[in-house]
């Protein structure tokens, strides 16, 4: 027998449902790396013997032009060393610099590395060096020719800090227009400015380098009196 069906009626529910798409698959990034803790940073970023050796290279460029200055006044060539207080300048930021990302390591709180790296103020160096200085307690032996204590250190820097030609010249308040310049940067008082900052250049390099084997030796395991007279303190006659 054949069933005619209603065609008004509706079909039966048969309650079929959609198949659920597959949600797309989470890509989940590895975790980064822990980020290395401050000591695992320095400000040269490994670089230390190059910038030595460029802290040197500009020193010794400063002495080559220093060679070749006439020292008799001569108004076209008044500014001639001007350029040696640049040179000096750069290469003590660098020996400054050294100086304080190897003496932190003694200091309570570390200087933040991104900060030394990128300040070019010598006075804010200074203060580091300073601190220390007095923490590993070397006073009575960080002096050099011109600098017998951290007093005669500072102003020294401050000097250096105040002698930048451009600023100098801003500085004048009465500027004549004959071409002269001021008289700390006059090429003997530059001359006699120089023999102070070799000999600086010189402490701090030595102080930085008995430092970092301070250190070294500390990592070791191995304690170091820092009171005790030992080879390390810096001394430059």
């Amino acid at each position: 027998m054949i069933v005619v069906r209603n065609p008004t009626s509706r079909p039966p529910n048969y309650n079929f449902k959609r198949p659920m798409k597959k949600k797309p698959p989470v890509l989940r990034s590895p975790k980064p790396k822990e980020v290395a803790q401050a000591r695992d940073r320095s400000w040269h970023n490994g670089g230390d013997i190059e910038i030595g050796f460029y802290a040197r290279s500009l020193q010794k460029a400063a002495k080559r032009l220093i060679a070749t200055l006439d020292l008799e006044p001569n108004p076209k060539a008044a500014w001639d060393a001007c350029p040696v207080i640049l040179l000096y300048r750069q290469a003590i930021e660098l020996r400054l610099k050294s100086l304080v990302g190897e003496g932190s390591n003694f200091l309570k709180e570390r200087t933040d590395p991104l900060s030394l790296a990128k300040t070019h103020s010598l006075r804010w160096l200074a203060q580091i060096v300073c601190q220390i200085v007095r923490a590993v307690k070397w006073e009575n032996e960080f002096h050099c020719e011109g600098v017998a204590n951290l007093a005669d250190f500072s102003a020294l820097v401050d000097e250096l800090e105040s002698s930048d030609p451009v600023a100098a010249a801003m500085r004048r308040r009465s500027v004549r227009r004959d071409g002269s310049v001021p008289s700390q940067l006059e090429s003997p008082n530059i001359i006699r400015f120089a023999r102070k900052l070799d000999g600086l250049l010189e402490l701090l390099a030595a102080t930085a380098d008995g430092l970092a084997a301070v250190w070294d030796l500390e990592q070791e395991g191995i304690s170091v009196d820092l009171d005790s007279g030992d080879d390390f303190k810096p001394t430059i006659q």
